[in-house]
């Protein structure tokens, strides 16, 4: 086979396909709106995919997946998009991680990466996963479907996040489905697959002109089966976050890093913390609770854990940031671990400096 198989995208004026080459993009959700960017992405030839999604195919997936194949029902949805885009696109390294975003990327990773995606189906998903991207002080794209149509928006970094302009009340609801086959049925909705490719599209376009560092709407495009994306104007400054929001709290500058990944036993870490200090995660993680019941309970706290435990069996993501708190309660750093695989073109999982879409070029 001969030719340049991106020869129309040098065409396009503002088009960098070496840039896209170089760029890393951690993608929340695997699903109808997930199948569709990734895939789009990996066709423009996007360097590298991260994509977290806990969940496995299920037969109401194959009308809206374009990557998902009856022989798929009941396998990971991230290994089978990774499998699927190795054939597709074969210039796109596609790491697969079956876990929720809270345990498949961290900090460190949602920090140096380009651009960071959501095409998650709850409110408590897109909640957790807008406050860790304030706190790694990266922007992100969101995306998002109803029955006629949906919406895009693009939070940079330091304005509103998706979390802004919730009452505390929504910003409490847990509604995280089990499964695609086992929906909540309280929050189920319809979809199709045309409103799923639409809408998508939309995001894929908006994730390439972001990593391509050209303009995007500042306020969050309303789309609706007439094939209209109208802006939605009117609302509160896009730029400045709100100052009731909980989730505007930063990593500090300097972070220092150990020499341990997640797959160190919580008996190392414990070794490279104070006695008196109390390492935490993010994801929490069932312990029991008395020596007879068997009854279980949800902790954060590394200390209640086996020490023989590897912190990635208790939902540690790769290159995790996890805070550390003071047991008398005076104060709380951070800890970077070393995950250094995490990048196969990297040895450090991602170049320093790496370029990342900001609030530059927003319309």
């Amino acid at each position: 086979m001969s030719g340049d198989r991106f020869a129309r995208h040098a065409l396009i004026p503002g088009w960098d396909q070496k840039r896209l080459a170089g760029a890393t993009v951690v993608l929340a959700g695997a699903g109808a709106l997930g199948n569709t960017l990734a895939q789009t992405l990996a066709l423009a030839g996007v360097g590298r995919l991260v994509v977290c999604d806990p969940d496995t195919v299920a037969v109401s997936n194959l009308s809206r997946c374009p990557l998902f194949r009856p022989a798929d029902v009941g396998r990971p949805k991230a290994r089978v998009v990774a499998e699927a885009l190795s054939a597709l696109a074969p210039g796109t390294a596609v790491d697969a991680r079956e876990a929720p975003h809270v345990s498949g990327a961290g900090l460190a990773e949602l920090r140096d990466a380009d651009l960071v995606v959501s095409a998650l189906d709850s409110r408590a998903a897109r909640i957790a996963l807008a406050g860790r991207c304030t706190l790694a002080g990266t922007g992100m794209l969101d995306g998002g479907t109803h029955a006629w149509g949906g919406e895009v928006a693009w939070y940079p970094p330091g304005g509103r996040c998706w979390a802004c302009g919730l009452l505390p009340a929504e910003r409490a609801v847990q509604d995280d489905p089990w499964s695609c086959a086992a929906p909540d049925p309280a929050a189920a909705a319809g979809a199709s697959a045309p409103v799923s490719a639409l809408v998508g599209a939309w995001l894929a376009n908006l994730a390439v002109r972001l990593l391509l560092g050209l303009s995007v709407p500042g306020e969050p495009l309303r789309i609706d089966a007439a094939g209209l994306a109208v802006p939605l104007s009117g609302g509160p400054s896009r730029e400045v976050p709100e100052a009731e929001c909980p989730l505007h709290e930063r990593l500090p500058a300097e972070v220092p890093v150990l020499p341990l990944d997640r797959e160190a036993t919580v008996a190392r870490l414990l070794d490279h913390v104070g006695v008196h200090e109390e390492p935490l995660t993010w994801a929490g993680f069932s312990r029991p609770v008395g020596r007879r019941a068997p009854v279980r309970a949800v902790t954060s706290r590394l200390r209640s854990a086996p020490a023989s435990a590897r912190l990635s069996e208790l939902g540690v993501a790769p290159r995790e940031v996890l805070p550390v708190a003071r047991r008398d309660g005076s104060g709380l750093r951070y800890v970077e671990l070393d995950d250094g695989a995490s990048d196969p073109r990297d040895p450090r999982g991602g170049p320093s400096g790496r370029r990342r879409a900001t609030t530059e070029g927003v319309l």
